[in-house]
Parts: structure tokens; C-alpha cells; sequence
């Protein structure tokens, strides 16, 4: 008895998504362009083939885009595809089939992006090192690399100065903020996926309006420990409130933003602005931190009015 329709859609589907993997895979090696879309998209061909096709389809996705690397560049390239971007596809493709909530959908899928990176560094790193031992020695080569711009530039007067003095804010930072920027990074790239996936899906699933996103209210308790640390006056304490809060930054950014689209919405701004508004919130550091504190104040102050009953994803 030969296989079912739904059985051969998903043979397909996954062995199609398994390819695209292995080519965004490919071109993570052509330079920062190709860095970018595999950072950007890399998730997206797993948790499609998962939210499309099930369980089969993601797996022999999987299956396909490790093969095809691995038949390549060797064995320990297949564990790199399976770590950096199945797992985290799967995760991310879970939260999209369920309809999770947006910030608890993209925190899954960086904490499984994370992890893989940890098990990443425990098999790369030399032997007798461990994996925080090896991202630390990584972290200290960024370090004095950066140092040593101001001279490679060659600059000079004030220009020499400014060079110097951003410079060293960059390293300070890292030295204190490395696991919170990496965090940080891991999170941005999960959104990325989340929102390249959500566009693909979106005549497939029924997703939750992006005005009525939240983030779970217990969360707030980590934002609390985070400023009782900071305001702690001891160092290491200080730094680490400020890696949680640097983590938990981009859960109330999206919470924030999606105050903006409620009332953008209410406004009748057209879509096209309302695009822009978001382009110009996203190239602000500054702003970004005025848009998670609009997020983190609506646990309080209600906004949208959604908390009064509780909301349901539409569908």
C-alpha cells in the first residue's frame, strides 16, 4: 500500500526545506551578506516544514540540510547545522503551531539557540577547556583586537581622541556586558526568524493580532531583580543585573512596540508610517530603551485594555 497524500507532502516538503537549509548554510561563507541571511533566515526552513508538514517534515529537514552540509565540509559541520539551526527551527516552529505569544516564542527559540551554542563550544573548545572557559578566552581575543583600532585607523588630533574613547566604551562594555550583548544577539536573531516565518504562515495559521502581544506579567519579577542588582554596589552583582536586564530588554521592546501598533491602529495611521515608525524605533538604541519601558510600564498601567479579561489567540 503505497504512502498517503499527507505522507508524500511532507516527504517533499521537508526534503525541499532541507535544501534551502544546507544553501543558506552555504552562503554563511560568502561574506557578511550571506552571513546576515543565514543569521536572518536559518531557523525559518525547520519550523516551516514543521508548522506545514509535522514532526516528519521537520525531521527530514533536518535530516537533508545536515547530509547535504556534512557530505561537503565534513562530519562536524552536520553538528553545526544540527545545533544552530534545527533545534532552534523546531523550537521556533513549536511556538508558531501552537500560537504562543510572540516574546514567549522568540525567548524559547534563543534560549535553544543558546544552548546549542554552549554544546557548539564543549565539542569545539581544545581539550582540558571548558565551553565558558573557551567563549571567554573568544571574548578577551574581540577585546584586544578592538583595542587596537584607534592605531590601525591611524587617525589623529580629535579624531584620535573619539577613536580611542569609543574604543574603549566598546570594550568596557564587553568585559562587563559580553553574556547579555551575546544574549542579546541570539534574541535578535530569533525575532528575525520569527518574522520571516510569521510572513510565510500567515495565510496558513491564525496568528494572535501583533496589538494584543504581551509578555507574561511574572516576568516582571526578573526586570525587579535585575534593578535590585544594579542598585546592589557590588560589581559583580551590578554586572550581573545588568546581562538580565540586557536580556530581558528586547521582551518589553516587543511588548512596547506593540503598545505603538494599538494606537497606531486607533489612529487609522496608515501602514506604510506606521513601517517607517518602526524602521526609525529599531535604529535608536536610545529610543528602543524609551519603547521597553512603555512595554514594562503597560504591565501597570493597561494600555490596551487587555488585561481586564484574558486574551485569546484569534482562531
Amino acid at each position: 500500500m503505497g504512502a498517503s497524500p499527507e505522507a508524500r507532502r511532507a516527504v517533499l516538503l521537508g526534503a525541499g526545506m532541507g535544501l534551502g537549509l544546507a544553501c543558506l548554510e552555504a552562503a554563511s561563507s560568502w561574506g557578511w551578506g550571506g552571513g546576515l541571511a543565514a543569521i536572518a533566515l536559518g531557523l525559518v526552513p525547520v519550523a516551516v516544514a514543521l508548522a506545514l508538514g509535522g514532526p516528519l517534515a521537520a525531521a527530514l529537514a533536518g535530516v537533508v540540510g545536515m547530509t547535504a552540509i556534512g557530505a561537503v565540509r565534513g562530519g562536524p559541520a552536520m553538528l553545526v547545522v544540527g545545533l544552530k539551526y534545527a533545534l532552534p527551527g523546531a523550537t521556533l516552529g513549536f511556538g508558531l503551531l501552537r500560537r504562543l505569544p510572540v516574546a514567549v516564542t522568540t525567548l524559547l527559540t534563543a534560549l535553544a539557540n543558546l544552548v546549542g551554542v554552549v554544546i557548539l563550544l564543549w565539542v569545539l573548545s581544545p581539550v582540558g577547556t571548558g565551553p565558558i572557559a573557551y567563549l571567554e578566552r573568544q571574548v578577551a581575543a574581540q577585546v584586544a583586537e578592538l583595542e587596537q583600532w584607534p592605531a590601525r585607523f591611524g587617525t589623529a588630533g580629535q579624531e584620535a581622541g573619539w577613536a580611542t574613547e569609543a574604543a574603549r566604551f566598546v570594550v568596557a562594555t564587553l568585559r562587563v556586558a559580553a553574556p547579555g550583548m551575546l544574549g542579546l544577539g541570539v534574541f535578535a536573531g530569533a525575532v528575525a526568524n520569527y518574522a520571516v516565518a510569521r510572513l510565510c504562515l500567515r495565510r496558513r495559521l491564525d496568528f494572535r493580532p501583533f496589538a494584543q502581544e504581551a509578555v507574561p506579567d511574572h516576568c516582571v519579577w526578573g526586570a525587579i531583580g535585575a534593578g535590585v542588582l544594579l542598585a546592589s554596589r557590588h560589581e559583580r552583582l551590578e554586572a550581573a543585573g545588568l546581562n538580565l536586564l540586557l536580556v530581558l530588554m528586547p521582551l518589553y521592546v516587543i511588548q512596547g512596540l506593540a503598545v505603538f501598533r494599538h494606537f497606531f491602529q486607533r489612529i487609522g495611521l496608515p501602514r506604510l508610517l506606521q513601517v517607517v515608525s518602526f524602521g526609525l524605533l529599531a535604529m535608536q538604541p536610545l529610543l528602543l530603551v524609551a519603547v521597553s519601558c512603555v512595554g514594562l510600564s503597560d504591565l501597570w498601567i493597561d494600555f490596551r485594555k487587555i488585561r481586564q479579561a484574558p486574551t485569546a489567540a484569534s482562531g
